[in-house]
């Protein structure tokens, strides 16, 4: 008998072990085999970003740039500033910037003529289809490709060479979810949407969230107008909690609309509002006597704080070659530039085994990490976010 049992203990260990064995040979097949990294010399990184510079002649006062012009410029000037930084630190780099709006080598004539064959970095503020067909040349050649702007993925579902610095709409979804179950787990939990598919997925981001169950009076309702009406939402609420309200609407314009519409009721239900990163255009948000003691969250990848060293730095260059102030989109052609040539510095290329350190952020404290589906790496993307909350004209962050 108790050989029978030993034998059957053994098969049994036998059988498991093989299956683990299995199971890690499955995960391993699911790994990125990265190519051995290489230091060199002198990097080679492509920049793209939309300046339309065939578009007009330009003057030489800056001044009169047309306004469609400024965010690409801005972009490449972000850069340019980035480029001259690393060159003082004493980084080899020979950056190519290329106008993707151009009319003789758009993207697509970039990568036919092999253009872009021996860059060892490219870095993008590129529209969605320009998106889709860097990600598939980066893939294709091992070149790691940075989307620097666009939160979009750009319909890649196995590529390790392709990194999102603006966090998707899922993630901001994600951070707004577990903040509410956290901070107001009693609460009334309404989702407000339209019948637009943006808002939809939204929701369904929200509803699908994993990480972060349900809250108990969860309800959802999709306006049949741009304006919530005020009696639908007070008969699906318990008078006896408060009310957190996931504005769910991607139109800033609209939002803020309907903001004030519940405004008259958030002393009485105790009503907060959970916006979209879009609601950072209701600049109402920071006026004392717009919302008062109705308070607004809402998530974004960037704050730049004026009076850091950093931002100061950026600042007085931008100010010394533009006369004006930066937008945001110089941050990001500046940090996008500054992290990846620090990484390619230390670790060679690709560098993709460590590009979830952040030692090199010059101001956003990015969190990337790989996108996964069933073990395979879709594509990575800066999970980092802050959540703003405005009461009474007054900003405070976390």
């Amino acid at each position: 008998m108790h050989k029978v049992s030993l034998l059957l203990v053994f098969l049994f260990a036998s059988q498991f072990m093989q299956a683990q064995r299995k199971s890690l040979n499955n995960d391993e097949q699911t790994e990125v085999l990265y190519p051995k990294a290489i230091k060199k010399e002198r990097y080679k990184i492509a920049v793209i970003s939309p300046m339309y510079l065939d578009s007009m002649e330009l003057e030489p006062n800056l001044t009169h740039i047309p306004k469609f012009m400024m965010p690409g410029l801005d972009f490449y000037k972000g850069v340019q500033i980035a480029a001259d930084t690393l060159k003082h630190l004493g980084f080899n780099l020979d950056i190519y910037v290329h106008d993707s709006k151009s009319d003789s080598l758009n993207v697509q004539g970039l990568i036919t003529s092999g253009t872009l064959d021996s860059m060892d970095l490219i870095i993008g503020n590129a529209s969605v289809p320009d998106l889709k067909l860097l990600a598939d040349f980066g893939l294709k050649k091992k070149i790691n490709f940075i989307s620097a702007v666009s939160p979009a993925d750009a319909g890649q579902n196995a590529n390790a060479y392709f990194t999102i610095l603006q966090p998707r709409l899922v993630s901001h979804i994600e951070k707004i979810h577990k903040n509410v179950n956290s901070r107001y787990p009693e609460d009334n939990v309404v989702f407000i949407n339209r019948n637009v598919t943006a808002e939809k997925n939204a929701l369904a981001y929200f509803k699908n969230d994993i990480m972060n169950p349900l809250p108990a009076r969860f309800k959802e309702m999709e306006l049949k107008t741009d304006e919530l009406d005020i009696n639908q939402l007070l008969k699906v609420i318990d008078t006896m909690h408060g009310t957190a309200i996931v504005l769910g609407i991607l139109d800033a314009n609209v939002s803020a609309k309907n903001l004030r519409l519940l405004l008259p009721y958030a002393k009485q239900y105790g009503i907060k509002v959970y916006g979209m990163p879009t609601m950072e255009a209701v600049k109402s948000l920071g006026r004392t006597d717009e919302f008062p003691s109705m308070p607004v969250y809402y998530t974004t990848s960037y704050i730049i704080d004026k009076i850091t060293p950093s931002s100061l730095y950026i600042n007085h260059e931008y100010k010394k070659h533009m006369g004006g102030y930066p937008s945001d989109i110089v941050y990001k052609g500046f940090e996008s530039l500054y992290f990846f040539s620090s990484l390619m510095r230390k670790y060679g290329v690709p560098f993709n085994e460590h590009i979830g350190e952040n030692a090199y952020t010059f101001i956003t404290p990015y969190k990337i990490v790989p996108v996964k589906e069933k073990g395979i790496i879709k594509f990575y993307e800066n999970k980092y976010l802050y959540l703003l909350r405005y009461e009474n004209g007054i900003m405070t962050y976390e």
